[in-house]
């Protein structure tokens, strides 16, 4: 029982080591170690918290395979559904645009962000958060419908994200952010700031169509925050064809679950977000 004891333990500290140094390394650095699913698996199995396997899996350089196999493989070794949705945007995102850090920046690129950064891509959304700039990360959401959620023979599309809350959480009631727009796209066409509703089940949920007599798509008005989006000043690193945008709130966001919409699906946007899907950058406001 001792020897048991001493090999479980010896195996936390080990993969407690390999979390944390991948939290602390540089991403894309050259002798920096790419993280695998496996890695993801034997943290889990250390019962390491799933927020520093999150900031791990979000600061190193990725080397998950993401095949059908090897997703049920992370999911019966009990990967959270978070984690494995972390691992695919990790993955995704290094395979769209590998000349930039899209999980998160150098402390090379750090230095250079300002209004935007080098090498920015369309696939990222830059928060500004009580004055300090990070990347996002998005989530690609499930569709639930229900029938006549909206009355007698209605029905309802919800776009629905796993979980209570986000793991990021907000500092500022008054978040900005940059992201690059295609430039023959307005603004306000190809971003939507929605408000979710946490439901009894843990999930956060909002509704993006539905109707009666007839059925109408979009996040509804009463989910949608009001927000303003002014061309940022320097365009030095937006990609070609894009324009970077800097999009405010109206008013301080009450407490409460949200997400910056990308209508990938429904704005060209050649060469990025090839799978045509929404994106959802989620994030959560604190009470108090």
């Amino acid at each position: 029982m001792k020897n048991a004891v001493s090999v479980a333990m010896a195996r936390r500290g080990l993969a407690l080591s390999l979390a944390m140094s991948l939290v602390f390394t540089p991403a894309f650095s050259q002798d920096s170690k790419p993280m695998t699913n496996q890695d993801v698996i034997n943290s889990v199995r250390a019962n390491i918290g799933e927020s520093i396997i999150l900031a791990a899996i979000r600061a190193s350089k990725p080397g998950f395979n993401t095949s059908a196999n090897e997703i049920i493989k992370l999911q019966q070794s009990g990967v959270s559904d978070g984690l494995i949705s972390a691992v695919i945007a990790a993955a995704s995102a290094r395979t769209s645009n590998p000349r930039s850090a899209a999980i998160a920046p150098s402390r090379a690129t750090q230095g250079r962000v300002a209004q935007n950064r080098a090498d920015y891509s369309p696939e990222e959304v830059i928060l500004i958060d009580g004055g300090q700039r990070q990347p996002m990360h998005y989530l690609t959401p499930q569709i639930r419908t229900a029938v006549r959620a909206l009355g007698f023979g209605g029905v309802g599309q919800y776009a629905v994200l796993n979980g209570p809350s986000a793991a990021l959480r907000l500092t500022s009631r008054q978040p900005e952010f940059l992201l690059a727009v295609p430039s023959n796209a307005q603004a306000e066409s190809y971003y939507t700031l929605a408000n979710f509703v946490v439901r009894k089940n843990g999930n956060r949920e909002v509704i993006i169509g539905g109707g009666y007599m007839s059925y109408s798509s979009g996040i509804h008005r009463d989910r949608v925050v009001a927000t303003k989006s002014t061309q940022a000043p320097d365009q030095s690193g937006a990609p070609s064809g894009y324009t970077i945008y800097r999009i405010s709130v109206l008013a301080p966001l009450p407490a409460g679950e949200y997400a910056m919409v990308l209508y990938n699906s429904q704005v060209r946007v050649s060469g990025f977000f090839a799978g045509g899907l929404d994106s959802y950058f989620d994030f959560s406001v604190g009470g108090g």
